[in-house]
């Protein structure tokens, strides 16, 4: 019975040494995917104003927050204007965890 215990704890513990590190190596967001994203929709609203990217995950990349505001947006309602951000961003939100959309028409057009 002492053997069957320790064995347990020896797979538990393995278990979760592996969880950690695969979740270690799975967080490579931070700067480096904020710079991307940033990049991607500078080349999508090239007349943006102002364009903000923020990992809120805590550096790991699962999670963003997105501010757009551009001329680009006038007409269309807030629904088609998270659209058009998440059409861009399409291939990079299918490895987030979430993403939170905040886009804004610009005062003098």
């Amino acid at each position: 019975m002492l053997r069957t215990l320790i064995a347990g704890l020896a797979r538990t513990q393995t278990y979760s040494q592996n969880w950690k590190l695969g979740f270690v190596r799975q967080c490579a967001g931070g700067p480096t995917g904020e710079l991307l994203l940033k990049s991607i929709l500078k080349d999508k609203f090239p007349t943006a104003v102002a364009l903000d990217v923020q990992d809120i995950s805590g550096g790991c990349g699962a999670m963003y927050e997105v501010h757009v505001e551009t001329p680009d947006f006038a007409g269309l309602s807030t629904i088609k204007q998270h659209r058009l951000v998440t059409e861009a961003l399409k291939s990079q939100i299918k490895e987030m965890h979430g993403v939170r959309i905040h886009t804004k028409i610009p005062a003098k057009i």
